[in-house]
């Protein structure tokens, strides 16, 4: 899955050109926290804190000259695990271009709803933790999950050599975990 799949794309915008004031009544009446400036090709320029805005030393003052240029851009068609990483510590939202043209933003919503969807969650199935002792473990616990017929919703990672599947199909839960356990050694 790509960051495209997930950003809003078509964010508000200010010309570079437009005055600090303008880019201020737009952070304003859309609720934004912060303004994207871009050139008249679309390109990204930098960004307007609303602090920033209510800094400005005159009105009209054009957004460009006020911007400061971000530090962490992504492109469409990067990871959407890239975004994760960057926006769950530090970033609530980031810039999303296709070459140098800014084709969206991603939120720490949009995200979470890639991440919400590729681990299954809210999905049906049973969730099945199992403590590996060795990596290369999971790939015996992938064959009993095809003998049973069980579909893999995902796989994930909950700590220490520990797993946990999310299945769709199981009917006998007691069974399976008696056959990993034989499978696992």
């Amino acid at each position: 899955m790509d960051v495209r799949a997930w950003m809003e794309p078509d964010p508000p915008t200010v010309l570079a050109s437009t005055p600090v004031e303008e880019a201020q009544k737009l952070a304003q009446d859309l609720g934004l926290a912060l303004v994207l400036v871009v050139d008249e090709e679309g390109r990204l320029v930098g960004f307007l804190t609303r602090k920033a805005l209510d800094a400005a030393p005159k009105p009209d003052l054009p957004a460009g000259k006020l911007a400061a240029q971000p530090t962490v851009v992504l492109q469409a068609d990067d990871p959407v695990e890239r975004a994760l990483a960057l926006l769950v510590d530090r970033y609530a939202v980031l810039p999303v271009l296709e070459g140098e043209r800014l084709v969206g933003v991603i939120t720490r919503g949009g995200a979470l709803r890639a991440l919400v969807r590729m681990t299954g969650i809210g999905e049906e199935g049973t969730r099945i933790r199992l403590k590996l002792d060795d990596h290369r473990e999971i790939y015996r616990v992938l064959e009993v999950l095809s003998r049973n017929d069980l579909e893999l919703v995902s796989v994930t990672r909950s700590g220490e050599g520990e797993v946990v599947l999310h299945v769709r199909g199981l009917s006998d839960k007691e069974g399976l975990m008696r056959e990993l356990e034989e499978a696992l050694g």
